[in-house]
């Protein structure tokens, strides 16, 4: 995913760029700084965020029924749960941000529903819940058993016996660097706002910020684009 996202990015956006500015040589100024920090906002959840997420949910829901815990798996659910909500999220982002970068607008509406917002209220705990729901579809399409997705979801709660697998699975998730980005996503879901409202007034500062998450982002696709990787 990621290497494919890295020849999209330095291929085809400065193609799609070259070809917009031909059409229409001289853009609303506004619009195109906008579009650009929406997009570098996307282009950093999804390689920041749900790229690691998506990566640590399958380690324990490939690991199977019998390795589970109940540390193990919360920590896959919540992993799926956030990299499932940050993907809806994100490509707003790049929708929105193409759109203001290439002179054409993307539906408010539509946006909206991509943040769920119709349906929650705004309300993080209707968003949880809601979340919860696409999460519980989600590990029934991954796992395509009803059974395995039922003992997933048993052990949020009961703790399997412990055995060998259990033991060596909890110790591999743990371990993994990317259960620091599940804390780091979950404190943005709770406590920060979506990228609309967090763009809507101006401040140079944001652009900064901006900027610097697309650079790391740019930074970790060349990390694992790198032969040496």
């Amino acid at each position: 995913m990621l290497i494919s996202l890295h020849h999209a990015l330095f291929v085809l956006l400065p193609v799609a760029l070259a070809a917009r500015m031909a059409v229409r040589p001289c853009p609303a100024t506004a619009d195109v700084a906008q579009g650009v920090m929406r997009f570098c906002l996307g282009i950093g959840k999804w390689v920041l965020l749900i790229d690691p997420l998506w990566h640590l949910s399958a380690i324990v829901l490939r690991g199977g029924p019998e390795s589970l815990s109940v540390s193990v798996t919360w920590m896959g659910f919540l992993a799926l749960l956030l990299s499932l909500h940050f993907i809806f999220t994100a490509v707003g982002d790049l929708m929105a941000g193409l759109g203001g970068m290439l002179g054409f607008k993307v539906s408010d509406k539509f946006l909206e529903t991509l943040t769920m917002r119709p349906v929650t209220g705004g309300k993080v705990v209707r968003l949880i819940a809601l979340l919860i729901a696409i999460t519980v579809l989600g590990m029934l399409l991954q796992t395509l058993s009803l059974t395995d997705t039922w003992l997933h979801l048993k052990a949020l709660f009961v703790p399997p016996a412990k055995t060998i697998a259990t033991a060596f699975q909890q110790a591999r998730v743990w371990t993994d660097f990317h259960v620091i980005t599940m804390f780091a996503a979950l404190a943005c879901l709770i406590g920060l706002p979506n990228s609309g409202d967090f763009l809507r007034e101006r401040a140079a500062w944001k652009g900064t910020v901006c900027l610097s998450i697309f650079l790391l982002a740019m930074a970790m696709l060349w990390a694992h684009a790198s032969p040496m990787s």
